[in-house]
């Protein structure tokens, strides 16, 4: 199970905080489409025009949630001093980083399907590049955990 598109196929509905709002029938399709990739299946390119933005969307509105996840925990950490809120403040920052993360790797997988396509006007070379990283990759969610690993640990103040 690939953890990224389990927990996107979640959190689909945080698109709607960046202006996502589909029908439920499409809805539903997007839901199942990240299921599939969760178990590994191999989706066809028009199947992953559709499922990649979605992801994309999903993360993106984690990481506004996350956002003010991060503000609440240090407001009330400021207001009352428990020890319990820096660590809910951590977790947060390390949730926004990996969302953050996420959405970055799924918009470039994003612009790499729209130039693996037969009929983009894209050069040769990036057309070749592209049709070897438009796909999801199992390694995705860790590789986006390792880069967003010391960004979070800046901002929390623990590495100066």
């Amino acid at each position: 199970m690939d953890p990224n598109w389990y927990v996107v196929g979640r959190l689909l509905p945080l698109g709607r905080l960046i202006g996502h709002n589909p029908p439920p029938e499409e809805r539903a399709e997007e839901r199942e489409l990240c299921r599939r990739l969760a178990r590994h299946e191999r989706l066809e390119k028009t199947e992953l025009d559709v499922c990649l933005p979605a992801a994309n969307w999903a993360w993106i509105g984690a990481g506004m949630t996350s956002i003010a996840l991060v503000a609440g925990a240090g407001l009330a950490e400021d207001a009352t001093g428990w020890p319990a809120l820096t660590v809910a403040r951590v977790a947060a920052t390390a949730l926004l980083g990996l969302s953050w993360a996420l959405a970055f790797l799924g918009l470039f997988r994003n612009a790499m399907l729209d130039r693996s396509f037969e009929d983009s006007d894209s050069p040769a070379w990036l057309h070749r590049l592209a049709q070897r990283l438009y796909r999801p990759r199992r390694y995705d969610f860790w590789l986006a955990a390792a880069v967003s690993v010391l960004p979070t640990l800046w901002a929390s103040g623990v590495v100066g």
